[in-house]
């Protein structure tokens, strides 16, 4: 940075890199430390230990400080801008998109080594502006940040095109024995799907890009609006500052982002149709969001779409139906497996593809009943019939309060364009995460 500062000597700076991504993401504090204590003695260190000392965020963000600080005082920058991150979208520690991933509310490792890395910055730069002849500031939007363009075809995952492959094969799970991924039938070099390419995380699809935007989840805030707070700061401006003001300066979700987010999801509607393919998932807000997004969509594809007969039909005929509609329906299938997610039907039986996210394939994993509903919970497909209950229980605490609402006829921003006869996967899920927990905070 200090080269690039003395190569170009600018007046201003706008720093839009996601530091507390870069840094914070290098890994989790726990794993790798984990893994290095667990090496043989006969083992090389060299590489884990280096990896080590690259994920430890404050002597980075330390020397980065400083760094940024011999610019602006060798070269007169008259004001540096930095676009920063409070790590979670806006929201707390009930967070359910944690690409890690947790099955709660809450922040995996990773996550909170995000969040770490982005406070640490605005401490060290909230320092630094104290600092005479030093003018900076730190926007920092609180809501996903807008999107590229609505696309159909290969899209990234977790930073790469996926195969499309197929499994239609029930393993027998024995306790005991270790978890292991399975060889499957190639559909087609690359899945594809309507997506809305995100930027820095790749592609989302509808059902994704719904509930993450949803009322009460993340919801949206455009890139134009972030680039216009950053112009107004760098000719004076605070009102967007965080570091003059902390809790107020946070850009939060807009009308415009509401009015954007109905147009993008109408193209990926519109998208779905033209190409027969659903939008449901590409498993880049990590797997817990995903298979939530899947269990909907199936159990729903099952109770015709409708959020009242889906509440109603017995969760054993429901369990009969699905298993039946799996059976024949290879797109759903070859969607899910592709994307690393197993499919769970009983405590004993599994479809599983080439690879999958959880458990953690490079640990040891003993399949015992425990864990199988360790895994289920957190990245499994799971179409047991319990988990089949526990759907239509959350499914009735929705339609209890959007019936309520509709009632009293209640003259507040609510849910009520949520139409439970014609049920939209994205949105019923981030209203459960509202209601499970996940709700962001709107009082500041």
């Amino acid at each position: 940075m200090y080269y690039l500062v003395k190569k170009w000597k600018p007046d201003y700076i706008f720093d839009g890199i996601n530091t507390a991504t870069v840094v914070g993401y290098q890994d989790d504090p726990y794993s790798l430390p984990r893994r290095i204590l667990n090496k043989k003695d006969d083992q090389d260190w060299s590489d884990s230990t280096e990896n080590l000392l690259v994920s430890n965020i404050v002597p980075s963000l330390i020397r980065f400080t400083q760094a940024l600080k011999k610019s602006l005082f060798d070269f007169n920058v008259k004001c540096y801008v930095k676009i920063s991150t409070t790590g979670l979208g806006g929201m707390g520690d009930n967070l359910f998109y944690t690409h890690g991933d947790v099955n709660k509310p809450g922040m995996s490792s990773g996550i909170l080594g995000k969040v770490a890395a982005a406070g640490v910055i605005h401490q060290l730069f909230w320092s630094l502006s104290h600092t005479p002849g030093i003018n900076i500031k730190v926007v920092v939007p609180a809501a996903l940040v807008g999107w590229q363009g609505v696309d159909f075809g290969k899209f990234r995952s977790h930073g790469k095109n996926l195969p499309c492959v197929d499994s239609n094969t029930k393993t027998k799970l024995v306790e005991g024995k270790i978890f292991a991924s399975s060889k499957c039938k190639q559909v087609s070099s690359f899945m594809e799907m309507p997506y809305v390419d995100s930027g820095e995380n790749c592609a989302y699809s509808m059902g994704e890009m719904t509930a993450i935007t949803a009322l009460g989840q993340m919801e949206c805030v455009t890139r134009e609006e972030v680039a216009q707070a950053a112009y107004e700061m760098a000719l004076g401006s605070t009102r967007h500052d965080l570091l003059t003001a902390m809790d107020l300066a946070s850009l939060g979700p807009s009308y415009l982002g509401g009015i954007h987010r109905r147009i993008i999801l109408d193209k990926l509607a519109r998208l779905e149709i033209e190409k027969s393919t659903p939008s449901i998932a590409t498993n880049n807000l990590g797997p817990t969001v995903s298979k939530h997004l899947f269990e909907l969509y199936i159990m729903l594809a099952c109770s015709q779409r409708s959020l009242t007969i889906f509440t109603k039909l017995s969760s054993n005929d429901l369990f009969k139906n699905i298993n039946k509609y799996l059976e024949n329906n290879q797109q759903i299938r070859a969607q899910i497996v592709s994307l690393g997610l197993p499919i769970l039907f009983s405590d004993k039986q599994v479809t599983v593809g080439e690879y999958f996210y959880v458990p953690n394939p490079k640990e040891e994993n003993i399949i015992t009943s425990e864990n199988i509903d360790l895994w289920a919970n957190s990245g499994w497909v799971d179409l047991r019939e319990k988990n089949i209950k526990y759907w239509q229980s959350v499914a009735r605490d929705i339609v209890v309060e959007l019936k309520k609402n509709k009632e009293n006829d209640v003259a507040v921003i609510d849910r009520n364009w949520i139409d439970i006869e014609s049920a939209d996967i994205g949105e019923i899920l981030g209203y459960a995460y509202s209601i499970l927990g996940g709700q962001r905070k709107t009082d500041f």
